[in-house]
């Protein structure tokens, strides 16, 4: 009897294809349309440009290239803007967390996307069922990706964001602020506890505990000591 498992075709997984800033540099003229409106824009106020999924230098440096021939086109036709916008980039993957120190000396700012860079670190889909309950913000290795960003942007002076579910869950709160965040990107209905615990937390006492957090090796010991952390600074 033939063992071998027959398959079907592969499904398309959409999450591992040509979308974000790869979409934009493979249409460098809608990319350029989409730029040029940004800038005008800035003519008037603030604006933030956020690179989405960035993966490697190569496409930061690309990116940043298109940015400034958007400036030169709009020079060109004398329209207005603002000649320095204030240019980032989302940490989705383990290879742009890993890249953050790069990154960090040629942008303004990072933002660490959680719920990506959990399914990216850990290989799964947090929507299918059958690995779901591995999805878990508390993995070492998510932890040491989101402490590298958080390292990257205190070493060269910026600031560095955090967005996604675990941004929104008091339970991380503490942890995070130990590990050097400061700049929470929280739901609404979060709003009003996550600001509570951060006004009532002192830094200088919950750095050196999570600290000995990050050296642990299993996901159950990294919770229950934010679990014991939680309990002894609320």
């Amino acid at each position: 009897m033939d063992s071998t498992l027959q398959h079907g075709p592969l499904a398309h997984n959409p999450a591992m294809g040509l979308r974000a800033i790869r979409r934009c540099l493979k249409e460098p003229d809608r990319f350029l349309k989409q730029l040029r409106a940004i800038l005008r824009v800035s003519a008037y106020g603030p604006v933030k440009i956020m690179i989405p999924m960035m993966t490697c230098i190569t496409e930061l440096d690309q990116t940043l290239e298109l940015i400034e021939q958007a400036k030169q086109e709009l020079k060109r036709n004398n329209q207005r803007f603002n000649a320095k916008p204030i240019i980032g980039a989302m940490i989705e993957v383990p290879s742009a967390a890993l890249s953050a120190h790069t990154f960090a000396e040629k942008l303004d700012f990072l933002s660490i996307g959680t719920n990506d860079l959990i399914q990216y670190t850990l290989a799964l889909d947090r929507i299918d069922d059958e690995v779901s309950h591995l999805y878990n913000p508390l993995n070492p290795s998510v932890l040491k990706l989101i402490d590298i960003t958080l390292q990257a942007g205190t070493s060269k002076g910026i600031s560095v964001s955090l967005c996604g579910e675990m941004a929104s869950e008091p339970l991380y709160t503490r942890l995070l602020l130990g590990m050097g965040l400061r700049d929470f990107s929280v739901q609404a209905n979060s709003l009003l506890e996550i600001k509570h615990i951060i006004n009532n937390s002192r830094i200088e006492n919950l750095a050196p505990k999570v600290r000995k957090l990050l050296s642990l090796s299993y996901p159950d010991e990294i919770e229950q000591g934010v679990r014991d952390l939680n309990k002894q600074f609320s």
